[in-house]
């Protein structure tokens, strides 16, 4: 496989990352895992560029600690605490404490929508909206319920994907249901503070912000996510102002620069190259708009590494 820069935004498909990684594919679309990270120095798979990839990361730590960026803000994890993290999200592993070690399991949007989740419930899973907080400190009690939870999943879908039997699919889907209801039991409990239903505003801000991450790098101006969410660009602009004291344009030049870093960090893309990926019509224009946000030139960021 080719080597890749340390800072170039990946889009990786599921298999393609269980290859690099060094593991085997499990069911379709779902792949459960317990391992220890190791860098590359010492033998291992360690992927250590920014990714995206097209399925959910749902990670505890059960040893250890882990150092990991989502969209350029760190996280740092300790043993019991969980990290959720949407197949939108540019990702990236920075470093791990001796001995840790990671349990969790990988899924594909298809995936989810298969598993049968009524409608009814799809307000249970607030950890996978774009506003939520992907994180969760557990306590030992409630990790070793999800745990022993995934370690039936993972026993179920490897013996799903060994030796196949009628009603298999369905035996895998009923385990990973029961996962997903008990880390949502859990992330209600932990988030408790947090409004569990949402005003009109708060549920066109939860879509708005939702949507950002999927069209961000084409889409800039606020007509376009005001006709998604069929309101007026004004309503819109005045709701996520009031909610957050943030405008919708701000949200959207700020996801819009987190990509622009990302990308600049990879020195073998000419600034041009990295204006036109992000769909801006020349340099000229992106080096403005980039030098009105962060106070300096792209070239200038550049300098900084």
């Amino acid at each position: 496989m080719p080597e890749v820069s340390n800072t170039t935004i990946k889009h990786l498909k599921l298999g393609d990352l269980l290859e690099m990684t060094g593991q085997s594919p499990q069911h379709s679309g779902l792949h459960v895992f317990s391992k220890t990270p190791k860098k590359k120095e010492h033998g291992g798979h360690h992927i250590d560029y920014p990714f995206r990839v097209d399925a959910f990361f749902i990670i505890i730590v059960t040893d250890s600690s882990l150092h990991i960026k989502l969209n350029l803000t760190d996280y740092h994890l300790q043993k019991n605490d969980v990290l959720v993290v949407g197949p939108n999200t540019v990702r990236q592993f920075i470093d791990a404490g001796e001995g840790c070690c990671l349990t969790g399991i990988m899924f594909t949007p298809d995936f989810l929508m298969q598993a049968g989740i009524s409608k009814k419930y799809y307000g249970a899973f607030d950890f996978f909206a774009a506003s939520g907080s992907p994180f969760m400190r557990m306590e030992e009690a409630e990790a070793d319920e999800l745990l022993e939870l995934i370690s039936i999943l993972h026993k179920k879908n490897h013996e799903g994907s060994a030796i196949g039997g009628e009603y298999q699919e369905e035996v895998v889907k009923h385990h990973f249901l029961a996962f997903m209801f008990e880390l949502a039991s859990l992330y209600r409990k932990s988030h408790a503070q947090e409004k569990i239903r949402l005003t009109r505003k708060e549920e066109l801000m939860k879509r708005f912000l939702k949507l950002l991450p999927e069209h961000a790098r084409q889409q800039r101006g606020l007509q376009f996510y005001a006709d998604h969410l069929y309101v007026t660009p004004k309503y819109l602009s005045q709701t996520v102002k009031e909610l957050s004291g943030k405008t919708a344009g701000a949200f959207i030049d700020e996801l819009v620069m987190v990509e622009a870093k990302v990308l600049l960090g990879d020195l073998s893309l000419s600034v041009a190259q990295v204006a036109d990926q992000l769909f801006f019509s020349d340099q000229f224009f992106f080096s403005k708009f980039f030098k009105n946000h962060a106070g300096i030139t792209p070239t200038g960021y550049r300098k900084t590494f």
